[in-house]
């Protein structure tokens, strides 16, 4: 059911298991970027870099079902989206990509290091080195963390338990807002500072059936709970959010659109069918389920981090 479109944005399990998949390059991705910027000397250099969790890196299954980054993610298309208008608007100037994201980075992986590695200690401590090196060059910065600090804390399961839900959401903008501390301290005033909040995977619930719909709806205001979280600590970093919770339609339950899954699933609430369309948690073994965007979901999380930046 990959790509499939609804009108109003552009027997399964909850699959919901973190990609936690280690790559190398990461360690060296300041001297390469510097490297081929001595070389190039013609053009005035600046980047967007980029942060995060498997999102960053735009982790897509392949049809066996592997987990692997790609180059179709949001901040892939993010950067296309952007990179004529910026180099457009200077002389003789140019935007490069810098991808700094971990599959399965938690903020506490992010901080002080987790499964990918970097020679500065964690992603957080690379960034911060990145920025140090390149401060007036550095035109934009995004950020995706905390998603899986969410999900690890097992609020949801075939109920959802709010006290947790409090909880995890409390501990998640706490070590948010350090982090944002750090990244708005290393990097000049004039960078664009941009984070995202998270769709709802656990939407696709509702094709089991009453129980499942239960669940979905109720997971719907989980997600309002920790995305207003996440907002709230955007906002009092003076950091941009952009809302992809919202994008995704996620706590529309009234709009009923028509899907290509089989009856009784043929029509569904809007947010649902658009965690199909836009993510492979409806799609069937090896690819599905998978909470991970598709080439189309990635899209629209760039169009909602561009629309902040026009």
């Amino acid at each position: 059911m990959t790509g499939m479109n609804f009108t109003r944005r552009a027997s399964r399990g909850l699959a919901l298991a973190a990609a936690t998949l280690a790559f190398g390059g990461c360690d060296a991705v300041n001297e390469a970027v510097d490297a081929v910027r001595d070389i190039n000397s013609e053009a005035d250099v600046f980047y967007y870099v980029s942060l995060g969790d498997s999102l960053s890196v735009g982790v897509r299954p392949n049809s066996g079902g592997t987990l692997l980054p790609t180059n179709d993610g949001y901040a892939d298309q993010l950067f296309d989206r952007v990179r004529a208008d910026f180099e457009s608007a200077g002389t003789n100037r140019e935007l490069r990509l810098v991808k700094f994201g971990c599959p399965g980075e938690t903020l506490d992986d992010l901080a002080n290091g987790g499964s990918c590695p970097y020679v500065a200690g964690s992603q957080l401590e690379a960034a911060v080195d990145f920025l140090a090196d390149n401060k007036k060059n550095v035109f934009l910065v995004t950020l995706d963390i905390g998603g899986n600090d969410f999900r690890n804390a097992g609020c949801i399961g075939k109920k959802v338990d709010f006290d947790c839900v409090n909880a995890a959401s409390s501990q998640v903008a706490a070590d948010l807002a350090a982090v944002l501390g750090t990244l708005r301290g290393a990097a000049e005033s004039a960078t664009r500072v941009v984070g995202m909040n998270y769709y709802n995977p656990y939407l696709a619930a509702w094709l089991e059936g009453p129980p499942g719909q239960s669940l979905a709806i109720d997971s719907a205001q989980a997600g309002i709970v920790f995305n207003d979280a996440l907002r709230t600590t955007y906002g009092t970093a003076g950091v941009l959010m952009a809302d992809v919770y919202a994008a995704f339609e996620s706590d529309d339950f009234t709009t009923m659109v028509q899907t290509q899954l089989p009856p009784p699933n043929d029509v569904l609430p809007l947010s649902v069918a658009n965690v199909c369309a836009f993510t492979y948690m409806c799609d069937e073994a090896p690819v599905g389920p998978d909470i991970h965007a598709n080439i189309a979901g990635y899209s629209l999380i760039a169009e909602t981090m561009a629309d902040l930046l026009r």
